[in-house]
Formats: structure tokens, C-alpha cells, sequence
């Protein structure tokens, strides 16, 4: 079933070139990405063999973003969203090149100062990206877009985690961190690609950050609806901070090294072609409307609660893996269709704090 106005994604592609730049901008970046994540996971491991280690990465991975959101999101709705990601990806550059002199295990913290760093600049270019979307997109084609790019991070989490597991198990970690510093610069190239866009409403000039903040907070009591959907990318990440321990499954069911590496990038992989499936299906059968999404996003709720239990209860990397994928279908449903309701629901002056919003 499609919705009058519907558009398939290659037509999409085809059709709109700067929305084909930004997604082409998101394939590099996203890549360079997850082979970073098993980069980080390998040469924590193969530095120290301490549990601690590896969650003194994972919280790296989770605070800055709590800490920065309120920040970017009043950048990104001040300034260009498109100068945004290009100054994100040039200065992302220059921090994954630091990891190259991480030398032994007293280097350790300097692997987590870089990781804060990394993923800090992150907190401002994906605000940035998703609140460009509908600048770029007609409104009736913002259901495809969202799902392109939920799709679109699936696909880089499954190929670039797979080709992180075989680039670090080939030629090592520091060839991994050189070609993912590569592919933030391919992707300032794609968005400098990008015509400058034209705010429909500018934000408030006059008015400071804690202002602004404090106009958001009002915007979303008036809106409840968008306030619940600002708040469901959080639930996820309370409710899936077991996919966080992915490595540490892995090492406990493959100890060597090389397999390890590889094992990790299974997993990713599971979780990324699991995650894929999701919009896809539901948009194929069922259609795009409104009560679609609503629908479709309390369902899996539901249905990726049941999956944890398969998680929990898995002895083997291959049930493991088949529990990640259906945990991640339904979490997809949830990320891509609850961004598509909030672009269909939201002014543009405030999206980039409603989007940082939901990331914190």
C-alpha cells in the first residue's frame, strides 16, 4: 500500500541531488564509523584485558552526548546546519588521526579523551543532518527520506562493522583509523556540495542559549505528542544498553584476537542487516500514513522486549547473532519512524534542539 505522493528511494536519490549529497555525505561518515567502533574495541582489548577498560570506552561513547545536546542543538538552530557538518567532519579528521599515537596501555586515557571528543562533534553534525532533511525534502516525501536514512545506517553497521572485523584482523588497527579519518573528509566534500538553504523562519537573534533552551522546553509542553517522540530514542538506549556489550559477548566466545575482531564485526553486522528489515517491511505492507507509524512504533516496543530475553539466553555467536538482528529490526521501527513524525510534527526553528533534544 502506498500514500498518494509516496517516492521510492532510488527515485528520491535521483530526483533531489542535495538530499543525494547529504545521503551520500551519511554512507562515507557512517562507514568511517563503525570501522572506528571496532578499531576502538580491538586496540582496547588488545591493550588491557580489564572489563573496565572496555566500559570506561562505552561510557566515552554515552555521556558526551547527554552533556553537549543542550549546546549543539542552539548552534544548529543559529547558524548554517550545512557549515555545522562540514566544521564536524574537518575537526573529526584531525581527532581520529590522534588515536595513530596511542602507543600502550598507560595511553589508555587518551583513547577515552579522544572518544569524549569524537563522539561531542557527532552531538552537533547529526542534529545538524536530521534537521536539514526537510529543507532539502518535500513534505510528503519525509517518510521515504527518514527511512533511507535509518535504512542507510543499518547498511553502513552491517558492511562497516564486516569490513572492520576484516581490516583489523588483515592489516591492523592503524590502517582502520587512517581510512575512517579519510571518510570524514569525503563527506565535508559531499556537504559542501550542498546548496546553502534558506530558513523558512529565522531563529530569535536577541534572545541567549538558556532562552532558547527554554523556548524548546515550552514548545514541547504545548506539543506533547513531539515530546513523547523526543523521548523515545532515550527509552531505546535505556532499554538497549545490552547492545553496548556486544564486544564483551564476542571475547567470551571467541578468545584469540583475530577471531575476536571478526566475531564483533558478525555481530554488528547481525545487528545492522536485522535492522534494515524494519521500515523497509512495514512501509512495503503497509503503507506511510500517520497511524501507520504510530502503530508500527508501539509494536516494537513490545515485540524488542521479547528479543532481550533471546539475547540474554543465547550460547553461541550464531543464536546471538539472530537475537540482535530481531532486537534491532524493532529498534529501527522505533529510530526511523518516530524522526518522521517529529519532521512532519515540528517547526524548522526548532528542530535542531527538539533533534538534540532526543539524542540526549
Amino acid at each position: 500500500m502506498q500514500n498518494k505522493g509516496s517516492i521510492g528511494y532510488f527515485e528520491l536519490l535521483q530526483k533531489n541531488k542535495p538530499f543525494r549529497n547529504l545521503w551520500f555525505g551519511q554512507v562515507v561518515s557512517e562507514l568511517g564509523d563503525w570501522l572506528n567502533s571496532i578499531a576502538i574495541y580491538a586496540l582496547i582489548l588488545r591493550l588491557s584485558d580489564s572489563g573496565m577498560a572496555m566500559a570506561g570506552a562505552m561510557m566515552a561513547k554515552l555521556l558526551p552526548i547527554v552533556l553537549i545536546s543542550p549546546i549543539a542543538g542552539v548552534v544548529v538552530d543559529r547558524v548554517s546546519r550545512k557549515a555545522v557538518m562540514i566544521v564536524s567532519d574537518l575537526l573529526r579528521f584531525i581527532v581520529v588521526l590522534g588515536f595513530l599515537f596511542v602507543e600502550d596501555q598507560s595511553t589508555l586515557w587518551f583513547i577515552y579523551a579522544l572518544v569524549v571528543i569524537e563522539i561531542s562533534l557527532s552531538g552537533f553534525f547529526e542534529p545538524a543532518r536530521s534537521a536539514i532533511i526537510p529543507s532539502l525534502v518535500p513534505r510528503e516525501h519525509l517518510v521515504t527520506a527518514n527511512a533511507l536514512s535509518g535504512s542507510t545506517w543499518s547498511v553502513m553497521l552491517a558492511f562497516g562493522a564486516a569490513l572492520g572485523g576484516v581490516i583489523v584482523s588483515l592489516f591492523g588497527i592503524r590502517v582502520a583509523f587512517i581510512i575512517d579519518a579519510c571518510t570524514f573528509l569525503i563527506s565535508a566534500w559531499f556537504i559542501s556540495k550542498i546548496p546553502s538553504v534558506a530558513r523558512p523562519t529565522e531563529a530569535p537573534k536577541k534572545k541567549n542559549g538558556f532562552q532558547e533552551l527554554l523556548d524548546v522546553l515550552r514548545f514541547l509542553l504545548r506539543e506533547p505528542v513531539v515530546l513523547v517522540l523526543s523521548l523515545l530514542k532515550s527509552g531505546l538506549a535505556l532499554t538497549g544498553g545490552i547492545m553496548t556489550l556486544i564486544p564483551l559477548m564476542a571475547s567470551q566466545m571467541l578468545p584469540q584476537l583475530a577471531m575476536l575482531s571478526l566475531g564483533v564485526g558478525i555481530l554488528y553486522s547481525a545487528r545492522g542487516l536485522g535492522a534494515i528489515l524494519g521500515p523497509l517491511l512495514v512501509k512495503r505492507f503497509f503503507g506511510e500514513t500517520s497511524n501507520v507509524l504510530y502503530w508500527s512504533i508501539a509494536i516494537a516496543f513490545f515485540l524488542k522486549a521479547i528479543s532481550y530475553l533471546f539475547i540474554a539466553n543465547s550460547e553461541n555467536l550464531w543464536t546471538l547473532s539472530l537475537s540482535v538482528a530481531a532486537a534491532t529490526l524493532c529498534g529501527s521501527i522505533i529510530w526511523v519512524f518516530s524522526s518522521a513524525l517529529i519532521h512532519l510534527s515540528t517547526p524548522d526553528q526548532y528542530l535542531g534542539r527538539v533533534f538534540s533534544f532526543e539524542l540526549a
